[in-house]
């Protein structure tokens, strides 16, 4: 419908879009069980089955993966148990998540989830990106400060009374610009 519209009813009529009839990758999986069983495997409650199967569909599998590699992956974050530890691994080894902020913004929505920028599931996360991604304790710091700058921005803003003051006081503090990427 989107490509129809941007393209306009003439162009649409003349090539009609093939997207509806086209298999999504992660589309959401035939009912032939394997929800259930990974549920048992792991232990998951049918919340977390269906957290997993609408955020993941048919790849809910690579996640499972992960959680046969590495047992602790199954379990949820502490401060953030919505989300199995698997899904910041994911976002990493499938998505190409770079960064804490990344990670905690577009890959999950813990951020708008959980209070405080989800500041609390911040350490665990930043462990698991870091072991993901080979990152020196450091370069571990580096990014949770980053982080913790940005929720703090975002905290600055959201007390203000008006746009340009919230745009001035997530502006204003340090290590909010976006980051650029580094192995």
């Amino acid at each position: 419908d989107a490509v129809d519209f941007a393209l306009g009813a003439e162009a649409a009529a003349a090539r009609p879009s093939i997207t509806q009839t086209l298999p999504l990758v992660g589309g959401r999986p035939s009912t032939d069980g394997a929800p259930g069983a990974l549920a048992r495997q792991f232990g998951w409650d049918a919340a977390m089955v269906d957290h997993l199967l609408h955020r993941y569909g048919s790849d809910i599998r690579d996640i499972a993966e992960i959680c046969d590699r590495d047992e602790t992956m199954s379990r949820p974050l502490e401060h953030a148990p919505a989300y199995l530890r698997a899904e910041i691994a994911y976002a990493v080894s499938h998505e190409g998540a770079l960064h804490l902020e990344d990670v905690m913004h577009r890959r999950t929505r813990m951020v708008y989830e959980y209070a405080d920028e989800a500041l609390a599931a911040l350490p665990e996360v930043a462990r698991i990106v870091a072991g993901e991604l080979g990152w020196s304790d450091a370069r571990r710091d580096e990014e949770v400060a980053a982080y913790t700058a940005v929720a703090d921005a975002v905290a600055a803003a959201a007390r203000t009374s008006d746009d340009a003051a919230a745009a001035r006081a997530r502006a204003a503090a340090p290590g909010v610009a976006a980051m650029s990427p580094r192995p």
